[in-house]
């Protein structure tokens, strides 16, 4: 009898330690949060100094990593419509690396802890040290400690990579009818206009083209119809990084958002919102 008391006692202990290290209750219960803007950054004072868009690794990611740099010289990473799978004690690594498609490129590379995650999904922010080489460290990564996994991570853009360039106004796709995932930017450079998708993926379809949209999003197929909008091109593919040139007269204080329209059928794939740059940001 005493022999199975201990086998019991030992068995609920094991399973406790389980429990601790494996926290399974958090594969089916998010953490969310949606913190705003850091004071600050609500106004055209803003400066981007890097950004880029989160794709998977271990687990599904997406959304925006975008680095600001405040008036007063503070430096903030905030994420913007992010996703991630949750776990236990995961923690926001900066990583001296242009990218990290597996855990071991981030334990090789070395990475700046910036603190634990806020939430598996929803906007947040996190205070950069003020002596980080943003020259060094070129990529954000969610990390798991407790089991040594990277999750997700977005390769960072700096605002400084491309002489003579003005980024004029950025925003990361949602799903509307189908996926949509990556950046959408729009530069000037040279006195033309580009818009340019980074990390971009969508489903396929037959007819579909790039549109900027009349409205500051479009989470349907009726908001494009109605709000109108301005027909870049033909998508030249569903999957990875494309450009497409712009009309140089076209008023993006009215067209504000990029589509992935299915014109056979009159679907909204995706959408993205843009948010306009601050003035002269990239200017080199």
């Amino acid at each position: 009898m005493k022999r199975r008391h201990l086998i019991y006692g030992l068995a609920a202990i094991l399973a406790i330690a389980l429990w601790a290290a494996f926290r399974p209750e958090r594969l089916f219960v998010n953490a969310k949060v949606n913190e705003a803007m850091p004071a600050g950054l609500a106004n055209a004072s803003e400066t981007v100094l890097a950004s880029g868009s989160f794709h998977s690794v271990a687990h599904g990611s997406k959304g925006t990593a975008s680095i600001y740099q405040l008036p007063d010289g503070k430096r903030v990473l905030r994420f913007t419509n992010f996703e991630t799978s949750n776990g236990p004690d995961v923690h926001i690594y900066l990583v001296a690396a242009d990218d990290a498609s597996d855990s071991e490129t981030v334990k090789k590379a070395g990475f700046l802890e910036l603190g634990s995650l806020k939430g598996n999904i929803g906007d947040q922010n996190y205070d950069i040290p003020a002596d980080a080489d943003l020259t060094e460290y070129r990529a954000v990564t969610i990390w798991c400690k407790r089991f040594s996994v990277n999750f997700g991570t977005a390769p960072l853009t700096s605002g400084t990579a491309a002489t003579g360039t003005q980024l004029l106004a950025s925003g990361s796709f949602h799903d509307v009818a189908h996926k949509g995932v990556g950046r959408a930017t729009i530069y000037e450079l040279g006195g033309k206009r580009v818009l340019r998708f980074t990390n971009f993926e969508t489903s396929n379809g037959p007819d579909v083209r790039v549109y900027l949209v009349a409205a500051k999003d479009a989470s349907d197929s009726e908001t494009v119809k109605q709000a109108g909008f301005v027909e870049v091109g033909a998508l030249k593919g569903n999957i990875g990084d494309q450009n497409y040139e712009l009309p140089s007269d076209l008023d993006l204080n009215k067209y504000s958002a990029v589509t992935i329209w299915c014109k056979r059928f009159g679907v909204n794939f995706a959408t993205a919102p843009l948010t306009a740059a601050a003035p002269n940001a990239m200017n080199q």
